[in-house]
């Protein structure tokens, strides 16, 4: 692990006032209490308006905070991503898994006394068609269930909006044809239901989809599902729950430096928590490259 100590002394937060389905704005007022005057608030007004404002601070001020969910997180990385600007993250959203695979509080006190105490990680990002995405890129399933909870589930947050939305797409999905190449790997699967490019342990809001995976080994795990059928895929997921799911005979997990991925018929792309773009997809890691504020 890669980290250095520095003296937080300020900067702007970017806050999502409709993150964690309408707490965000609750959880702003409480957060402005600890971080105190020191920081400038900046709600975002639209979709992407979190990557515009953070380009427009980055290289200006040393910190920018982002409020939100892994949405506004990434986006907020990509408008910083080259510069010296360090990323502080308040944690109000609905998965919440970035924090959660760096060990950053969701509690709203103590994730600001982690800003505030100023230790920096370096940690790697996934260049995605020319973007950037810092905790998962994921087609298939992955993405239908993450555009199933983004437009029809609006008052559940963390775990139990994404099982509800499992729930909603897992009789209906149909599978589709996968190849992915990496360094090692050659795959192709006539009937896949899942590959999700995993840049730490956990994702949706919590599962432990890739056990032993690290922020910062430059290597992204590389989670791929063969198609069950639809009554086995609810043991499948209890299975994932536990962490116990590598064993499945259906299960590939495996760690790539660069991953090429191409799905017959084209499916979209889940990329940090926002279903955007679509197959094909090339995915280089950008070791150690971005500087997070860790407790």
């Amino acid at each position: 692990m890669t980290t250095e100590n520095i003296v937080v002394q300020g900067g702007v937060v970017i806050y999502n006032p409709t993150a964690g389905r309408g707490q965000g704005a609750v959880l702003v007022e409480e957060a402005k209490m600890h971080l105190g005057d020191a920081f400038e608030w900046v709600p975002t007004l639209r979709v992407g308006h979190a990557t515009e404002l953070a380009k427009s601070y980055a290289g200006k001020v040393p910190t920018i905070v982002a409020c939100g969910g892994d949405g506004t997180v990434g986006d907020v990385a990509r408008g910083i991503y080259g510069t010296d600007t360090n990323l502080g993250v308040l944690p109000v959203g609905t998965g919440n898994d970035f924090a959660r695979n760096l060990g950053i509080p969701l509690d709203v006190k103590e994730a600001c006394l982690a800003i505030m105490g100023g230790t920096i990680r370096y940690v790697d990002v996934g260049e995605i068609n020319g973007s950037i995405f810092i905790n998962n890129a994921g087609i298939g399933f992955d993405s239908h269930v993450m555009k199933t909870m983004n437009s029809g589930i609006r008052f559940l947050r963390g775990q139990p909006a994404f099982m509800l939305a499992i729930l909603k797409s897992i009789f209906v999905y149909k599978p589709f044809h996968l190849s992915v190449q990496t360094e090692d790997v050659d795959l192709d699967i006539p009937k896949a239901l899942l590959v999700s490019v995993l840049n730490g342990q956990v994702y949706a809001a919590g599962l432990p989809a890739a056990p032993g995976a690290e922020v910062d080994d430059g290597r992204m795990d590389v989670l791929v599902l063969d198609n069950v059928h639809p009554l086995k895929r609810l043991g499948l997921l209890m299975m994932l729950q536990r962490g116990n799911h590598v064993q499945h005979p259906g299960i590939k997990l495996f760690q790539a430096r660069s991953i090429k991925i191409n799905a017959v018929p084209p499916q979209q792309i889940n990329i940090d928590g926002e279903v955007r773009g679509s197959t094909p997809i090339v995915i280089d890691v950008k070791a150690r490259t971005l500087r997070v504020l860790i407790r």
